[in-house]
């Protein structure tokens, strides 16, 4: 491979040797790439910020012979998003963000629509939007791109269409139950009808439009609860960072 430029998004840094790191940074043109920067741990390095996690970055790249892994020959700053770095709740954001996309994608497969719902999601919650409603949105928009989201409009066992009363969210059905087939999973919980519309309206706007949408306490409650356990179950991944939103209650 010829040297390449793209941008990306850094996941994840790890060390190499006691001068060297490896990046794992989601590209707008290449997908998930594993990048090996040499000599940026020397003593005489000053603190790089671009290496940092979800540091978003102008890159320049080259194929590695036999392996596969690609060497970073450079790596500029386009945004450091220092006001998430200065609230602890939107590190933890940020953080459950670009360990999802880590965790959901192969390396080597680009996808731009999950590129850019990283970066804007990255972008807005830089701002004062609510993190906690950055996250369903972000949550949302990669069941979507992933082709996980749940049944909403029709019953996901029988196929009818519902009616907005006597609803229930079945995990193993993968959606909403009508009234005459809560029989068929008896692990399936109430769903509030304001919790179905607004993952229906986030999953049919832009970006640039659903950052708008503002969801009351009681529908924001039961979304990230229903989300989290639809995206263990049907994605099967279980992150740290998650685990520690809930704990610190952000």
């Amino acid at each position: 491979m010829a040297i390449q430029k793209t941008q990306g998004i850094v996941l994840k840094r790890e060390e190499l040797r006691e001068t060297s790191i490896i990046l794992t940074v989601y590209s707008r043109d290449f997908g998930k790439l594993k990048l090996i920067s040499k000599g940026v741990r020397l003593p005489e390095q000053r603190f790089i910020s671009a290496y940092e996690l979800f540091a978003f970055d102008d890159i320049v790249f080259y194929e590695r012979k036999k392996s596969g892994f690609f060497f970073l020959s450079q790596c500029e700053l386009i945004d450091y998003f220092p006001s998430i770095r200065e609230s602890l709740d939107r590190i933890s954001y940020a953080t459950y963000f670009i360990q999802c996309i880590d965790s959901v994608t192969p390396l080597g497969e680009k996808n731009r629509l999950l590129y850019d719902l990283l970066v804007n999601s990255l972008e807005l919650l830089a701002t004062k939007a609510s993190p906690k409603r950055v996250a369903r949105i972000f949550e949302i928009k990669v069941l979507s791109i992933l082709g996980f989201m749940p049944r909403l409009k029709t019953c996901a066992n029988c196929g009818k269409g519902l009616n907005g009363k006597s609803m229930r969210f079945s995990l193993s059905s993968g959606g909403v139950l009508c009234g005459g087939c809560l029989g068929t999973d008896k692990k399936a919980q109430p769903v509030l009808a304001g919790t179905v519309n607004f993952i229906s309206h986030i999953e049919g706007l832009p970006f640039e439009k659903v950052k708008m949408i503002k969801v009351s306490a009681r529908v924001g409650s039961e979304l990230e609860r229903l989300l989290e356990n639809f995206i263990g179950y049907h994605l099967d991944i279980r992150l740290k960072s998650r685990d520690f939103i809930r704990k610190v209650n952000v």
